[in-house]
């Protein structure tokens, strides 16, 4: 009898960020052996040559299997919004006598090389002491699960392979095709599929020992079973935490996620009993980011001292940092020196000299360069906002030539300036961070990216404005700064919509954003016109 093996691939595996950056959790190098090479090669040595890998995520970075095993790969691009079972539907026409793996199990002794003399469809279990979040099943006294759960406690639990038969291959082959395009369906993972079907599908119970089949939940596990996992891993992440810091990467411990999005992924991590954080760019920040500029900037806050977390950073757009302990939000609206001290902070900024590496970061050509990107995905926002983007053009070429009348140059600025990017820490040391979309821009742009991301009343904008220029506003220098408000909305609504559009976070300033857009933009225009009939 033939058997084959279909192997499950294509997921990003969160959990083990920063690495899965940089490579598939699949590829990893576990005591000296790929995970899914060594999966390979057991399936291989139990004579079981029809291999299926179905990947998604940094496909890419297999495509070297087929030369180098004789194996087959199957694309899945849609991973990132549906679940395995769709990965399982998109290699349905191989099931048979069928081995179903994931590329990330690491198993001691191969599984393959089985006494399954009956040809029964089998789900590997292992038995869980406390509580758990994989599905946990019950069984009849022949072995045959009856029941799954997702989570358990102190029960057998379904960890690493299963076994399809013909008859049950047949069977689920038949209910994923007439069910795939359910709602929710989709978006399962293969066994909860089965668990709704289990009245259909008879699968036996097969024990595993726990230390049999390995599947690593945390860049913890794994090191707990590995500990050579950060000498091993081929890491670019971590050869530049080694560098900068002259240290082994087994003396690397604590590493723990901040935030992982489309531009960028942060993590913190401990040395020398330090703590720091570092940032690796992510696949889309090319679309946001002049790292040139970034560079120029980051590394000039730090001199200026606005900025001491910064230890050093790269043109290809990592940064390595130190962990600012206990870092809480500055609350401008409770605490005015925090607001003193911010707006310190730009004028030193806004007064260094910057080299010609530093590009101009226009608010509205920047916005319509994102608008357009999300128009792929959500319809013709050109066409859809055409009216507003013809104001606010209008409105940034009165701005414009009021700045040289007013004596306004081009200056560096932060152009991603609020309270999230102002950070205290214990000792009430402000730091402001986050530098990627510095570049040069007028000034009066730093103080609008505060006012235009809050439902602010005339009050409340009034007194920023005030903190920002140190004076109480001429009426020119009023409508000058008023119609940044607008200008610089423009940029954070469309960033908004790229955000959304590629699946990210819009943040909760988008619908603010849009909303002081609307609120200023047609008054703003008005003063500039009504300006020029005056004076004719």
């Amino acid at each position: 009898m033939t058997r084959n093996a279909i192997i499950l691939a294509a997921g990003k595996s969160n959990r083990f960020a920063p690495f899965t950056y940089e490579k598939p959790k699949g590829l990893f190098c576990v005591k000296g052996e790929i995970l899914i090479e060594r999966q390979i090669k057991q399936l291989k040595e139990a004579g079981i040559n029809d291999i299926y890998i179905v990947v998604g995520y940094m496909k890419e970075k297999f495509f070297y299997l087929e030369q180098k095993y004789n194996i087959t790969l199957i694309v899945n691009n849609d991973f990132g919004k549906k679940g395995n079972l769709y990965s399982l539907y998109k290699a349905k026409d191989y099931l048979a006598n069928t081995y179903i793996c994931c590329a990330d199990h690491y198993f001691s002794y191969n599984p393959f090389i089985d006494d399954n003399r009956d040809n029964l469809s089998y789900r590997a279990c292992t038995y869980i002491k406390g509580k758990f979040r994989e599905f946990a099943v019950e069984c009849s006294d022949a072995n045959v699960i009856t029941a799954v759960t997702v989570g358990g406690q102190n029960s057998f639990a379904m960890v690493g392979h299963a076994y399809m038969n013909e008859k049950f291959s047949g069977i689920f082959k038949e209910l994923i095709e007439k069910e795939i395009h359910d709602f929710g369906i989709a978006s399962m993972f293969w066994e909860e599929f089965y668990a709704h079907h289990i009245q259909e599908l008879t699968f036996y119970k097969k024990e595993f020992s726990e230390n049999e089949i390995l599947e690593f939940e945390t860049i913890d596990d794994l090191r707990a079973f590995d500990s050579d996992f950060l000498l091993n891993v081929d890491s670019e992440i971590i050869q530049n935490i080694c560098s900068t810091l002259s240290c082994n990467p087994n003396n690397i411990y604590d590493i723990s996620i901040i935030n992982a999005g489309l531009t960028n992924v942060s993590f913190a991590f401990n040395y020398n009993g330090k703590k720091y954080v570092y940032r690796h760019p992510g696949g889309t920040a090319g679309n946001l980011i002049d790292r040139q500029a970034e560079l120029f900037t980051q590394l000039a806050a730090k001199e200026i001292g606005i900025d001491k977390s910064v230890i050093t950073m790269d043109l290809r757009g990592w940064k390595l940092s130190y962990y600012v302990s206990n870092a809480k939000n500055c609350d401008f609206e409770n605490f005015d020196h925090q607001l003193i001290v911010a707006m310190d902070y730009l004028h030193r900024l806004h007064a260094i000299k910057p080299d010609t590496t530093v590009k101009i970061f226009d608010n509205i050509e920047e916005g319509k360069k994102l608008l357009k990107i999300a128009s792929a995905t959500k319809g013709n926002l050109e066409r859809e906002f055409a009216d507003i983007i013809l104001k606010v053009e209008k409105l940034y070429v009165f701005v414009k030539e009021d700045a040289k009348r007013l004596g306004y140059s081009l200056v560096l600025c932060h152009n991603d300036v609020y309270e999230p990017n102002y950070l205290y820490d214990d000792k009430n040391e402000i730091y402001l961070i986050d530098w990627e979309y510095a570049g040069l821009n007028y000034a009066a742009n730093d103080i609008g990216c505060i006012l235009c991301r809050y439902d602010w009343s005339k009050e409340q904008i009034e007194r920023y404005l005030k903190a920002f220029v140190g004076h109480k506003l001429t009426k020119e220098e009023h409508r000058y700064y008023i119609a940044f408000i607008p200008i610089s909305a423009f940029y954070w609504f469309c960033w908004g919509l790229y955000k959304g559009s590629v699946g990210d976070d819009d943040s909760f300033f988008f619908l603010p954003s849009y909303r002081n857009l609307i609120r200023f933009l047609d008054k703003a225009l008005e003063s500039y016109e009504n300006n020029i009939e005056e004076k004719i």
